[in-house]
């Protein structure tokens, strides 16, 4: 159930423990900072050495304070913040910040501390950020307060910036304040001993004066509930990542190839696709996101209009549009009729339309009215000419008039100089974004486009395959109660029948003719290999016998792998007969990561798989809509298509699998990984010829 942080936020009254007159020392800081930024609340400086500090009576303890404090700050020393913090709890305040250092930051001791600091936590049910942070700001119309000894104070804006990091959350701060992005919430979050990251993006979704989030994390506090909480939010306002780190993988099962080929980042990747988030991998590419994506207008389709009084940066605008998928759509002949009725002569009238250097502030105001008719978005270059019909301004003023009017699709502006001029900030006041090149306003018209799909609503009504979980568990079951960690090809065949993944047909050669049972229905050649719940690189060993075209052949192979097994000592191994396919390899996989739960993969299969690792990543659980995205995600993808004459291969069965294998992955976690390879899409359908699933050792 989401906290009540209004007065956290918001507080009424501050108390700061650790209060000091002395230069540079972190509580003094705070209480200079609160001062200077106009909090009108009341503060309370907490220190047993001093009377009066900064003009406000000083109070030698926290319990000493008045009732009803809304929030205290805690820079003290560490052996005593313990104390502090039962004080504060008995006190009856909720709201705590502890900026000390010396937590689970610092050591085996310090670990020590933070988990006592967790015990009072819970017994006084405290909102507490930190410790180890830098503190929490809040600057908008109704609140400003400073209750951090940063540098910065924001001067106010739509966007929520929640950041893991003290120091770095600090330099963005001073980033956003120079690129001219308003933030109304920052808040480090330290060590998240109480408070994470999830809290506050419960807080911020009932925020109607936020208008985008922004975080810095390096990890994830429990990432089921964050999740959960992106895929509420991002319905109404955007959400941005700056994700550093990787995470703690562990050691990787070297089993299967989703265990070898998942890199940590690939699966953040696709948890934060699926959660809705939009990643960004610089602190350019963060100021380009969240400068495009403050106002909150996401644009309906792909088409963008270009207009420019520079021809040159037209064009790069349009080749930039090209690379990243964005369409620059010919204008029809109805608004090129209209442009012509203002325009002179020499203007170019496609798109990007080239207004020339002496295009006034109606040209700009009245072309982009016209154009944005047939465009879902617009991207207006305007660098000041040495001489011009008006002001530079107006032509400002023009643009946020036609913004104010089409308010549903986003212009952005460039103005090819890095100046900060009053043009610039003209545009910004009205909200537009305003980028110095050509390439960057089209990289922020990318992450229009991102935000807008990763907000798009999911199937809800989607037809998914009933599963057998009994038939499934009873096979699992079966293997544990054996003291086996992997399972048989006939095994690991039922539970994916139970899932409704078809295998290819296949038989055991336990009798002479099992295996020529299995011919009289398929016909030659066939696959002989050996399968043993150990054996995981049969290829390797010799343990697969290809194109067995006739009796004496498969008499033969079948001799051969006895051998093998033989000389590997593989007790229990048993020899498979299965039908030969061709077609398209494709491979499936499950592996279950350390912080995120079941992982599962698709790719372009068979032997290359390890050489291409063209692979795509989901993390359970998966609709059929998101295992359909990371279908297409691929490089190869195009492959699956109509290609030298096989028939497209049905992706949206592709998707059904691989959803009922994060689906299995969830109802049997006794299963670490699945390794499906190859998949084989062949004229009859898709199925399984190679099924490797190994079950955790504590299953038992």
């Amino acid at each position: 159930m989401p906290r009540d942080l209004a007065s956290l936020v918001a507080p009424r009254s501050i108390a700061v423990v650790g209060a000091s007159p002395r230069p540079g020392s972190v509580g003094g800081e705070v209480l200079r900072n609160l001062q200077a930024c106009g909090f009108e609340g009341k503060i309370y400086p907490v220190n047993p050495k001093h009377r009066e500090i900064g003009g406000l009576r000083c109070f030698a303890t926290v319990s000493a304070l008045p009732a009803s404090i809304d929030l205290a700050v805690l820079a003290i020393n560490r052996n005593i913040v313990l104390d502090a913090v039962a004080e504060c709890g008995e006190k009856g305040m909720r709201n705590l910040i502890v900026i000390t250092a010396g937590f689970k930051e610092s050591g085996e001791e310090g670990a020590r501390r933070e988990e006592k600091l967790r015990g009072l936590i819970a017994r006084y049910d405290l909102n507490l950020v930190g410790p180890n942070c830098m503190g929490m700001i809040t600057s908008t119309p109704q609140m400003r307060m400073n209750a951090s000894f940063s540098r910065w104070f924001p001067s106010g804006g739509q966007i929520a910036f929640v950041s893991q990091s003290g120091s770095l959350g600090e330099t963005l701060l001073e980033c956003f304040e120079e690129a001219g992005l308003g933030v109304s919430l920052f808040v480090n979050l330290g060590n998240r001993a109480g408070l994470t990251e999830n809290h506050f993006l419960a807080h911020l979704a009932e925020d109607d004066d936020c208008k985008a989030i922004f975080l810095y994390l390096e990890s994830f506090a429990e990432p089921t509930e964050f999740r959960a909480w992106c895929e509420r939010i991002v319905r109404e306002k955007p959400i941005v990542i700056l994700k550093a780190g990787r995470t703690e993988a562990g050691v990787a099962a070297v089993a299967s190839h989703t265990g070898s080929l998942a890199s940590p980042d690939a699966i953040v990747d696709a948890f934060l696709a699926q959660s809705g988030v939009l990643r960004v991998n610089t602190i350019e590419e963060t100021i380009t996101a969240l400068r495009a994506l403050e106002r909150g207008v996401l644009p309906a389709g792909d088409r963008v209009v270009i207009l420019t009084n520079a021809g040159g940066a037209g064009i790069i605008a349009a080749d930039a549009c090209e690379r990243v998928g964005i369409d620059v759509p010919p204008l029809d002949s109805e608004i090129r009729a209209e442009l012509s009725g203002f325009l002179p002569p020499e203007a170019g009238l496609g798109n990007p339309v080239d207004m020339i250097a002496t295009a006034s502030a109606a040209d700009y105001e009245n072309g982009l009215r016209a154009t944005l008719r047939a465009a879902d978005a617009a991207i207006v270059i305007f660098r000041p000419p040495l001489v011009l019909p008006d002001e530079p301004e107006a032509v400002a003023d023009g643009i946020v008039r036609v913004a104010d009017e089409i308010r549903d699709k986003p212009v952005l502006v460039c103005t090819l100089s890095r100046a900060e001029t009053d043009v610039v900030r003209r545009l910004r006041a009205g909200g537009i974004p305003v980028y110095a090149m050509p390439e960057t306003a089209v990289d922020a018209l990318r992450f229009f486009h991102c935000a807008r799909d990763l907000r798009r609503e999911p199937v809800r009504d989607e037809k998914v395959r009933a599963v057998d979980l009994t038939a499934a568990q009873r096979v699992v079951a079966s293997a544990v109660k054996a003291g086996r960690t992997g399972l048989f090809f006939h095994e690991g065949a039922e539970i994916l029948a139970s899932y409704g993944i078809p295998v290819c047909r296949f038989a055991y050669t336990d009798t002479p003719d099992d295996g020529r049972g299995l011919v009289s229905d398929v016909g030659y050649p066939v696959v002989v290999k050996i399968d043993s719940p150990s054996l995981h690189h049969r290829v390797e060993l010799g343990g697969v016998v290809t194109d067995v075209a006739n009796d004496g052949e498969l008499d033969a192979a079948i001799a051969e792998l006895r051998c093998v097994i033989d000389e590997n000592r593989l007790e229990g191994a048993r020899i498979l007969v299965q039908e030969t396919l061709a077609g398209r390899e494709m491979i499936f996989g499950m592996e279950r990561d350390p912080a995120f739960g079941p992982v599962v993969m698709f790719g372009i299969g068979g032997t290359f798989v390890e050489a291409l690792k063209d692979v795509a990543f989901a993390v359970a659980p998966v609709t059929v809509a998101q295992a359909t995205t990371t279908v297409r995600s691929i490089r190869a993808f195009p492959l699956l298509g109509n290609f030298r004459g096989q028939p497209a291969v049905d992706v949206e069965e592709l998707g059904q699998f691989l959803s009922a294998l994060a689906r299995l992955s969830l109802d049997l976690p006794q299963i670490l990984e699945v390794d499906l390879n190859p998949i084989i899409a062949a004229g009859s359908g898709l199925a399984a010829v190679d099924v490797l699933m190994t079950l955790s050792p504590e299953a038992g």
